[in-house]
């Protein structure tokens, strides 16, 4: 019982992260491309943090360090390795 208990929930996370991939994929390559910009410009990627307003830095903590994305995280980080 708790086996089958413990493999749906395991199901359900896999679909919800394959559910926010392409979510999480995006805003990966717009970080990305934030990065770039920036280091044009002369910027460290620790000065690009400094000046992002405070919702920003709100969502991409969200976005990076929250456990229940992790797989999303890895699979999109994944996938941007493989097609950049």
């Amino acid at each position: 019982m708790f086996l089958m208990i413990f493999w749906g929930i395991v199901g359900l996370y896999v679909l919800f992260s394959h559910l926010i991939l392409p979510m999480q994929y995006r805003f990966l390559v717009n970080l990305k491309e934030m990065e770039a910009k920036n280091k044009a410009k002369g910027k460290t990627q620790g000065e690009m943090y400094d000046s992002m307003r405070v919702d920003e830095l709100v969502l991409h903590e969200n976005m990076q360090g929250n456990p229940i994305f992790f797989l999303a995280n890895l699979l999109a980080s994944v996938i941007y390795r493989i097609k950049h």
